[in-house]
This record gives C-alpha cells, structure tokens and sequence, in this order.
C-alpha cells in the first residue's frame, strides 16, 4: 500500500477514489503513525464493535507527561474523565449513561432554538456576494450551538480555539501548555457560572464542548465544500441534499489492541494502535451504512440525534434558497492531525 498513507485518507481529496473504488482493501499499517489504517467499511464495521480492542489513551499519556516534564496537566486529566471516547469499562457505562441523560434535557430546548440560530446565521446565502464561509459562518455558527447545547455562554468561550485539539497526540509541549490552560479557564467559568454544581456536571458541560465544536465544524464545512462542488453551477434549490451528512469531521477512531486477533487476513498483537476510518462510510449508499459515521456498539456517538438535527436543517434552510453558490477557493487545515475541517471555504453567491 505505497501509494497510500494516513494522511491520504485523512483529509487528501485522493481518499474518495481510494474509498469509492475498491471497498475490499485489506488493512495496511502506516510508518508515519505506526498505526494499522482500516479503511474497508466492512471491516471498519467489524473492528469497531471488537471486544480485542480499548479506546486509545489519553488521560494516562498526559499523567506520565506530567510526570516527565513536571507540567501541570491536570485540568486536560480532568476532561478526559467525561468523554466516553476516551473510556473503557465500568467508567465508560457510567459517564456514557449521564452524558446521555444531559443531551436528553437539552435536547427540546436546543432544536426550538435551531431554525433561528440557522437562518441567523445562514443569511448570506440568500443574497448575492462573496463569502468565506468557514470564518464568517461555519465558525460562529457551530460555536454558538455547541454553546448552547453545554450551556455555556457564548462570549465566555469565544477565545477557547484550542479545546478540541486534545485528541492530536502529535502536539508538542507548548501546544499542550496552551490547551491546558485554555481549558482550565474555560472550566473555572463553568463552575462559576453554575453554583452548586458537582464536578461531574461541570465535567460533562466541559466535556460536550470540547467534543463537540471541531466535529461539527468539519463535518459541516466538508459536507458543504463536497456537495457545492458536486452540485457546481446548480442553484441551491436543485442541490440534493442527503439526510445523512456526506463528510464527517471525524475521519477515524483510534484503538489498541488488547488481544491477539486476525482479521481479512492480518494478525494484530496487543499493543498495535489501530486507525479505523469512519470516512470509508461516505461512499456507501444506504442510509444504515452513512450512520456509521457516528460510530456503532457501546461507542456510538451520544450527540447523533442533535448533530442529524442541525445538519437537515441547514439543510432545509439552504435548498429553499432561490440562489447559486460556487466555490471559489477551498484549503483543508493541515495543522490537525485527527479532525477533517476545512480552513477555508469561499464561495459566490449570485442569483440563479
């Protein structure tokens, strides 16, 4: 698999003929990462739901950087211990269980909200001119809904840029600091803000938006980049727009492997890391197979429902718009090594 590496399949536009082409690629491992890259859906499917493998590792990474280098990490430390990605077994069931409870409050009161937050947002869609998209309104946007959904003010988190980047484990140690630090303010207003609170509920709250902002911003900023261009010199009303996003801002899952087991043919050992990519999804055609983005088994991701949510009625609010939109420039971000997210995304808008 010479042709091919992670960051191929990552956020290189080579990946759609690589997903599309050939759904019965065996797995390969990539020296760059030292991880085996999973990207045959079927396979995808099967390796995900394992019992062989664990989440990867993050909290106890930063406990032995801590301990290394004698930094502070403690509020990352903290973080990790709410998001179910980052979990296995008993610990895992538990915050799995009380995040789904908090979405599950949330859940009414954020979609009364969504049509209003969209249209707000969207506007400039429905009138001629220039837009640079992901900076004028993918950004603030999915900010505001992420906000709205942890319940967290929007201005209070307006300089947390860093959150989701915990997860890139090619970071260095400066980065880190910064994130640490961002995040350690970002939780003190939380607990401010909710007097009373325990730290699980402020664990959750923090936990959602640092989960949920990069995701969603990648997902939406690809899934439009994708759909005008497929759709190019279309007006918007004749675009057709799937239920199911066609991008995902989550191109994989990282796992290690904790048994030894064989699949399609390779043999992995305890300790493989393994990259199973949730993009080899975007090209199946069946509505079963697109949720897959979301993950499946005791990880399948909690905040489906509200991201489906959002995305149909974007969706919705653009396919009703009497105007074209024609990209202009499109540059993947290349300083994040786990989420797809463009960095930009202009376009033309005129009328049809």
């Amino acid at each position: 698999m010479e042709s091919y590496n992670f960051l191929t399949l990552h956020r290189d536009e080579a990946r759609h003929q690589y997903f599309s082409d050939d759904i019965s690629r065996a797995p390969f491992f990539d020296p760059r990462t030292k991880t085996w890259i999973i990207g045959n859906p079927v396979d995808c499917r099967d390796i995900i739901s394992s019992n062989k493998l664990i989440p990867a590792t993050y909290a106890e990474d930063y406990e032995a950087l801590a301990e290394r280098f004698g930094v502070d990490f403690s509020n990352l430390i903290f973080a990790f211990h709410y998001i179910p990605l980052c979990l296995s077994g008993e610990r895992h069931a538990h915050i799995r269980m009380a995040v789904g409870k908090f979405l599950a409050k949330r859940r009414d009161m954020v979609e009364g909200r969504l049509p209003e937050l969209v249209a707000r947002h969207l506007g400039a869609f429905r009138r001629e001119g220039r837009i640079e998209v992901m900076g004028d309104i993918v950004e603030p946007l999915v900010h505001e809904y992420t906000c709205l959904i942890a319940g967290i003010e929007p201005e209070d988190a307006k300089e947390c840029h860093r959150t989701s980047q915990i997860f890139d484990k090619s970071s260095n140690l400066n980065k880190r600091k910064a994130m640490e630090a961002e995040i350690a303010s970002l939780r003190t207003m939380i607990a401010s803000r909710s007097e009373g609170a325990s730290d699980e509920e402020i664990g959750l709250r923090l936990a959602y938006f640092i989960l949920g902002k990069d995701p969603l911003k990648g997902t939406l900023g690809s899934s439009l980049y994708r759909l005008l261009t497929e759709w190019a010199g279309s007006p918007l009303t004749e675009v057709e727009f799937p239920d199911y996003p066609p991008e995902t801002g989550v191109p994989f899952i990282e796992r290690i492997v904790i048994e030894p087991f064989s699949h399609g043919g390779t043999s992995f050992e305890p300790g493989n890391r393994v990259r199973i990519f949730l993009q080899s999804f975007s090209h199946t055609q069946s509505p079963l197979g697109r949720s897959n983005f979301f993950g499946a088994g005791s990880h399948a991701c909690l905040g489906r429902p509200l991201s489906l949510s959002f995305w149909n009625s974007v969706a919705a609010y653009l396919s009703a718009s009497p105007m074209r939109a024609t990209v202009l420039s499109h540059t993947p971000r290349t300083t994040d090594y786990v989420f797809a997210c463009p960095d930009v995304l202009s376009v033309d808008v005129t009328h049809a």
